[in-house]
């Protein structure tokens, strides 16, 4: 019992000396902030030549004001795209899905749809659950959100 007492008297004086040694060599980690004062000039150059563009505010109010003038005109030329979202449940055939999607305006032919699916051995692999289409996707856009293949 004293050889283990006197063993473990020396190992924690080992551990306190190894600790104190390690104390008194870091040396003081305390950082002292330097204020600098930057010039505009140097401040442009600094983000230039990282990469970044700078404005004044009068270019930044002009390009701001040219956006919201581009955003406020409205663009006829474009349709509007539809969004449908299409529950699928067990049984549901490739007919059943391409009625659907003519009665929500996001495909306009359903024969050239059925074919597509047949033709790419799409309908074999219909997957149950929700879809969200719209008439800007292609019929393999379509295929693939509606299948698992």
């Amino acid at each position: 019992m004293k050889q283990w007492i006197r063993s473990y008297a020396l190992g924690l004086l080992t551990a306190v000396l190894v600790f104190s040694i390690s104390y008194w060599n870091t040396g003081d980690t305390s950082s002292t902030v330097v204020k600098k004062e930057y010039e505009t000039e140097e401040l442009i150059q600094q983000l230039e030549s990282e990469g970044y563009q700078t404005l004044t505010m009068d270019e930044w109010n002009t390009l701001k004001a040219r956006d919201s003038k581009e955003a406020s005109t409205p663009t006829s030329s474009e349709d509007p795209v539809t969004t449908f979202s299409m529950d699928i449940v067990s049984g549901t055939t490739t007919n059943d899905i391409s009625e659907k999607l003519i009665q929500a305006n996001i495909i306009e032919d359903a024969g050239e749809f059925e074919s597509f699916m047949k033709d790419n051995d799409y309908s074999r692999y219909i997957q149950i659950g929700q879809a969200t289409l719209n008439s800007g996707m292609s019929l393999q856009e379509i295929a693939e959100a509606i299948t698992s293949k």
